[in-house]
């Protein structure tokens, strides 16, 4: 996997909304049904668009390599990612109608209050839409492997990475059961607390980061 798919995976494990998903499924009585109906269904449609793009992209239509269109699309989404962050961090984005005490449940949470195994899928699903940085990761394997195979396997690797938390919760739920609950319920109500704090630093060093490699890839 290149590195810069790598850390653009790892950036993307630290999310609160799918922390928040979860934890609601740990805190029913079957979580292991619900965790598996949210992996399933979220990695099945995450990995149907990366596959989707590196089969119909590599080669052709995506930036190559050596195409200075590449580094142009780091810089638009690296621009992207920075106006993003800059918009949360001071508070125009997301736009609310109402404010939210940060220990009261998010709209994610109450929507979550009694899972069936149709809402958990759901669940997986809109938790991990693709968005700037997936774009930015699929940008970085599409140009690095030497074969579409080499792509799917990138973007497999990408997801599992992406997707680890649920993976370990649902693990956890298997072998300790009471202790993922207690982590997760800790990671929840952390990520509720400092949600905007978080997308700032994670989604600004994703832009910076991607504004400075296209620079650099320009000249």
């Amino acid at each position: 996997m290149s590195p810069e798919a790598l850390v653009l995976a790892l950036s993307g494990v630290v999310r609160p909304t799918s922390a928040a998903a979860i934890y609601a499924m740990l805190a029913t009585r079957s979580p292991r049904r619900l965790l598996i109906a949210y992996l399933v269904a979220g990695l099945t449609f995450s990995l149907a668009v990366g596959a989707a793009a590196v089969v119909i992209f590599h080669g052709h239509m995506w930036p190559s390599r050596s195409d200075s269109a590449r580094p142009v699309l780091d810089l638009v989404l690296g621009a992207g990612a920075i106006g993003y962050a800059a918009g949360a961090g001071t508070g125009l984005l997301p736009r609310r109608t109402t404010r939210r005490a940060p220990d009261e449940d998010s709209w994610l949470q109450r929507r979550l209050a009694h899972l069936s195994p149709r809402s958990a899928a759901l669940a997986g699903v809109v938790t991990h839409l693709p968005g700037i940085v997936y774009l930015a990761a699929l940008n970085a394997i599409i140009a690095t492997a030497a074969k579409p195979v080499g792509d799917l396997l990138q973007v497999l690797i990408y997801n599992l990475i992406w997707f680890s938390p649920a993976i370990a919760a649902l693990v956890m739920s298997i072998l300790r059961p009471d202790l993922s609950r207690a982590v997760l319920e800790d990671i929840s109500s952390w990520g509720r607390r400092h949600r905007r704090l978080i997308v700032v630093v994670v989604i600004g060093a994703v832009g910076v980061y991607l504004v400075v490699k296209g620079i650099v890839d320009l000249r």
